[in-house]
This record gives structure tokens, sequence and C-alpha cells, in this order.
């Protein structure tokens, strides 16, 4: 009886060990936060940031005050560096994607990029772009992209591509950003 109940609390103490190593890393990981983490109220657990640019986009006062609970836990905002922005633009410009990222996007991703983190989004765009960067991406409510895709400006009518026109010059028809085949 007393081997057994030794056994048992070293089992439990190994048990102990294991899941403090677990929190710790958890603890230690730095997530880049999108506003729908404020939206939703999720819980996260880490080092976190986030970009003013997302701070503008919260509009509920709930959202709001989920933002203040998250700077009292050492939520940091703060801008990306200009030489992350850069990296970021390029690469959203190779794959089409910069068509469809708003500038807080593109700050979200130059700020993961610059502190090494775990971006916190449901954004398919931003999880694109992240792929093609090296950027660990955490979905919230949405699955995770199935593949990276590339975008191009595309006319309805006639197929013509195009890099900045929203009505094609030849047929008039509307010119849509579209995934291109592979």
């Amino acid at each position: 009886m007393l081997a057994g109940e030794l056994a048992l609390s070293d089992y439990m103490l190994e048990k102990i060990h294991i899941e403090s190593i677990t929190y710790a890393r958890l603890m230690s990981k730095t997530y880049v936060l999108d506003a729908p983490v404020f939206i939703y109220g999720v819980h996260v657990v880490g080092s976190m940031y986030t970009v003013p640019e997302v701070t503008r986009e919260l509009k509920s006062s709930q959202a709001t005050v989920v933002l203040q609970e998250f700077l009292k836990e050492g939520l940091k905002i703060e801008e990306p560096l200009k030489k992350a922005i850069d990296v970021v633009t390029e690469k959203a410009k190779s794959t089409g994607d910069h068509l469809r990222l708003s500038q807080a996007d593109i700050d979200l991703l130059a700020k993961a990029l610059e502190v090494s983190g775990t971006l916190v989004t449901d954004d398919y765009s931003i999880q694109n772009v992240a792929a093609r960067l090296g950027i660990e991406t955490q979905p919230i409510q949405q699955a995770r992209i199935k593949r990276v895709l590339k975008w191009r400006r595309r006319c309805v009518g006639c197929g013509r591509f195009y890099e900045t026109e929203t009505i094609c010059p030849v047929c008039g028809s509307e010119v849509r950003v579209k995934p291109v085949k592979r």
C-alpha cells in the first residue's frame, strides 16, 4: 500500500511538472491580436501586442471594455517598425493581397514579423500573407486557410488582367479581385 501511494505521488509530481512546463510555454508565447479577439472577448495568455489601427476599429463599448481588461493584463499597443511594414507590403503586393488588406492588417502583420509572434486572426487575407512570411497564425472562430492564394484584378466581361483598373477600358465591365488558378 505504501509503495502504491509513492508511485501515485511520483506520477502526480511528474504530471504537475509536465503541466507546469506546458503552462510556462504558453505564458512565454507572444501573440499579436486582431480586432475579433476584443470583439469576441477571446482569452489569451502570454505576451500580447496589437497596433493602434486595430484599437480604432473597435466600435462597440463591449469590445472597448475587453480591450481595457487586456491592457490591465499587459497588452502592448505599438506601431510596427517601418522596415517591417515595407517587408509586409512587398510580400502582399507579390501575392495580390495588397488589394484586400487594410492598413490595420498590414500593421498587424508587420508587428507579428517584428516580434516573431503568433497572429491571432480570422482574416483569410492576413493568414495568406502570414503564411508567405512564415508567421504562425491562430484562428479564432473561422477555420484556418487551406491553401495560400495569389490574387489579381480580372475583368468579369473579357477576362483581361489589370493592375489598378476597376472598370475595364476595353469592354466597360467591372474589374474584380479574383484568385489566380494554380
